[in-house]
């Protein structure tokens, strides 16, 4: 493979690789939110142990405690399409790591529902008014099932990459990677997570502080306690998340890191680098002007796709090292000539146009309350 990402590939197999990577964005996002947003809330609930109901209505952490439900609806939803995506592309290689993987894979929607209704309860006020060590433990278990659930996904990764080690692992139920590649692996994804939900999260607040009437605001009437907290969070996860793929790239296999940084992953690691930087650039200035900027939450914006799409290249240039796509490609061919290409964008287009409807609503309610 000496071209870029996707091409190299035959037509059908380069489609369903972009699908793929398209929809798994969408669905990384909203899951990025859901995950930085319940550390966030666990971390500042044990930082603030005197806190009650008072410190959880402050804007960001109000903001976090509303939405998480909805994004973790939406990220479930979003899931779908790149989960049927993966199993047209990968196929074997993605249902054996499924069944090696065995009850940590059978237990992830029990763990998500635990988490799902977790969230309600969090978001609920009378959770903020019971003992210190409710609260933490129910923060912590909240965070733990999504934790687990991303650890399920990067040990179904790792093992679909390692097909030569798939008789030991059916035999011992040792899975195949050590304390360190998966840690370093999880870092990556859990500091990666910070910066996406910050701007969504900015996004959230910059509308919230242009409607709302009450808050603590600044002079220009913006929350700058929730800007510095963003920026911090932001700039933090980027740093660790870096720190961490630099290390992850080490512990890689040979042809891994020749795909990465060859033809294929070059172009997208480039362009990576250059949307970290956007972002750490755009929370650096909103930092120092202790405000959310209309312009600056476009530039880190635009830096978090930029950064998610490559990343998100990246992981399957890693995987491409391990799987001869090629081999697959009469079954992708076939895949395509099946219909319903376009029943799946129309689904699209109407559950997308459902949701939109649902936050208008929220939204014109909202705003009627706080009139």
């Amino acid at each position: 493979m000496d071209s870029a990402f996707p091409f190299g590939f035959p037509v059908a197999t380069a489609f369903y690789l972009v699908l793929y990577v398209l929809t798994f964005v969408l669905h990384q996002a909203f899951m990025h939110y859901v995950l930085a947003g319940s550390l966030c809330l666990t971390w500042f609930t044990i930082s603030q142990r005197r806190e009650t109901v008072g410190w959880a209505r402050q804007p960001l952490l109000a903001t976090l405690r509303e939405w998480i439900p909805f994004l973790l609806s939406a990220a479930i939803t979003a899931g779908v399409a790149p989960l049927l995506f993966i199993q047209i592309v990968y196929q074997h290689q993605f249902y054996t790591a499924n069944l090696l993987l065995w009850w940590r894979w059978m237990i992830v929607v029990p763990v998500l529902i635990v988490g799902f209704y977790l969230t309600y309860l969090v978001k609920s006020q009378r959770l903020w008014t019971w003992p210190y060590l409710v609260r933490v433990a129910v923060l912590l278990v909240t965070s733990a099932c999504f934790v687990f659930v991303g650890f399920c996904w990067t040990a179904n990764h790792l093992i679909a990459n390692r097909g030569a080690t798939w008789p030991e692992v059916y035999t011992t139920g040792q899975l195949p990677f050590t304390y360190t590649e998966v840690i370093v692996r999880m870092l990556v994804w859990l500091a990666g997570s910070f910066p996406t939900m910050c701007v969504i999260l900015g996004w959230q607040l910059f509308y919230r502080e242009r409607v709302s009437r009450d808050g603590a605001q600044n002079e220009s009437g913006q929350d700058a306690w929730g800007t510095r907290a963003l920026s911090r969070m932001a700039i933090g996860g980027l740093a660790v998340s870096v720190l961490a793929g630099a290390t992850y790239i080490l512990v890689i296999e040979t042809s891994a890191k020749g795909l990465v940084f060859g033809n294929v992953g070059r172009p997208y690691l480039m362009m990576g680098a250059l949307g970290v930087g956007l972002q750490i650039g755009g929370w650096i200035s909103m930092f120092r002007q202790n405000r959310l900027s209309l312009l600056l939450l476009g530039f880190v914006s635009a830096g978090s796709l930029t950064t998610l799409v490559c990343i998100s290249v990246l992981r399957e240039a890693v995987r491409l090292s391990a799987v001869d796509l090629l081999s697959l490609a009469d079954l992708h061919a076939k895949a395509a000539e099946v219909g319903g290409f376009g029943v799946f964008l129309l689904a699209a287009v109407v559950v997308s146009l459902l949701i939109v409807w649902c936050i208008q609503l929220v939204r014109t309610g909202t705003t009627t309350s706080n009139a």
